[in-house]
């Protein structure tokens, strides 16, 4: 990988903003780019008149020194104008005063870990950033960003590092009588110790995949049972539409919306009701599928309904509260809005056993619980080799590459180019 050239990329997405922003990475880019009109003072919004060759652009530009950037390079960003003809002029000019190249895809944050601003699993978390699709991923996502499995994995790294050392010492003074560089039951404990940690990581990890898919909430009854009612408060907007004629819901929809601290995707399906036809039947299918698939169903009665059966998963909830006689303890009103606190309390401890990502429960990538189980399994052939000091030092440096390709301390290129080339151009 080229980390020498100056790159260039329009680092905002295509559409039909007001305003791009130009990103400029490399050596002596400030130098350089005062050519073109771009003087720029770092850490302030500076006014400029960019020089292009169909004339003058006014733009605003933001100078980062290479010690204060994230690529660990000298860093422009530059606002202009979002015409797509402007903008492919002015990235060929600062190409062309820079002597530098359009940027590939993960290149600016490929720098920044190879600069040592970030590790390979805060690269990855830049990515997974990217790429997330709901506010779990996101979650998960930012601590892999701000370094918390660096954070885990590097302190073992460095103890078995200076483990290893000790080993390799005592191989060095095996001749002299006197000398006993780490003693057996010592180097028993900290190959115990580590091989524990990482056994933790292990089992409160939970795989990055499982957070694409939000647990589903899914509202369920008769047909006029108030669920696509329900369905707009919980979702807190007009999503459906409401009407007192039975049979408005045919098909499903699908929302997420969050319940305290957990956050799911809300169903709204058809009423269940005998089939009538092909179209009806196929609608039915589909409503009985999402209610044995749900995390959670709310099984909405109006009032003269009968009880559903509940399963598990399913909660009784009693709609139109403005309209019944009787008042149930799962009452709720989507007029009045009485019992939606408490019925939305209920679903989110129905999903406390959906996992969710923290500091203590990291999401990982396959990569990262492979190189885990690599390292714990060489940690157990260190342990069993313990006598045999060439054979323990062996299975200890073998720990060292399992982990050095989490943290990018020991990283092989295939490694680092997986990692990068799933990014998109300007990040």
């Amino acid at each position: 990988m080229d980390l020498e050239s100056t790159i260039v990329a329009v680092s905002t997405p295509s559409g039909n903003s007001s305003r791009a922003l130009l990103r400029i990475t490399g050596t002596h880019v400030f130098t350089q780019c005062q050519r073109i009109g771009i003087d720029s003072v770092p850490r302030r919004i500076s006014t400029c008149r960019m020089q292009l060759p169909c004339g003058e652009l006014p733009v605003l530009a933001l100078a980062y020194e290479s010690n204060r950037s994230f690529t660990g390079q000298e860093t422009l960003e530059i606002e202009l104008p979002n015409n797509p003809t402007l903008v492919r002029i002015a990235s060929e000019a600062c190409i062309e005063v820079t002597n530098g190249r359009y940027a590939e895809a993960g290149e600016f944050t490929a720098k920044a870990f190879f600069n040592g601003k970030l590790s390979l699993s805060e690269a990855e978390g830049v990515c997974a950033t990217i790429s997330a699709g709901n506010d779990s991923e996101l979650q998960g996502a930012a601590l892999l960003r701000t370094g918390a499995l660096h954070a885990h994995v590097e302190p073992i790294s460095t103890i078995i590092f200076k483990t290893l050392a000790l080993v390799e010492s005592g191989i060095d003074f095996v001749d002299e009588e006197d000398v006993t560089a780490i003693e057996q039951d010592d180097l028993i404990n900290i190959i115990v110790d580590a091989k524990s940690s990482l056994q933790a990581i292990l089992n409160g990890n939970i795989a990055m995949a499982t957070l694409q898919e939000l647990p589903t909430v899914v509202l369920a009854g008769l047909p006029n049972a108030g669920k696509s009612s329900l369905f707009n408060v919980l979702l807190d907007r007009e999503r459906v539409v409401v009407s007192k004629e039975a049979g408005t819901t045919r098909d499903a929809i699908l929302e997420p919306v969050w319940f305290g601290e957990r956050e799911a995707t809300i169903i709204d399906v058809a009423g269940i009701e005998k089939s009538t036809g092909p179209f009806s039947e196929q609608t039915q299918a589909k409503a009985n599928k999402f209610i044995v698939e749900a995390d959670v169903v709310l099984w909405c009665i109006a009032p003269g309904d009968p009880d559903p059966q509940l399963g598990e998963n399913g909660i009784l909830v009693h709609t139109k509260l403005d309209l019944q006689k009787d008042r149930f303890h799962s009452s709720v009103s989507s007029t009045t809005f009485e019992g939606i606190s408490e019925l939305r309390r209920v679903i989110e401890q129905r999903l406390t056993h959906v996992p969710m990502p923290t500091s203590d429960a990291l999401a990982l990538y396959p990569r990262h619980i492979q190189y885990i189980e690599d390292a714990i399994a060489a940690l157990t052939n260190a342990h069993d080799s313990v006598p045999v000091p060439e054979l323990n030092a062996t299975s200890l440096r073998e720990v060292l590459q399992a982990l050095g390709k989490i943290t990018g301390t020991v990283t092989p290129d295939e490694i680092i180019g997986e990692v990068f080339s799933s990014f998109c151009i300007g990040k």
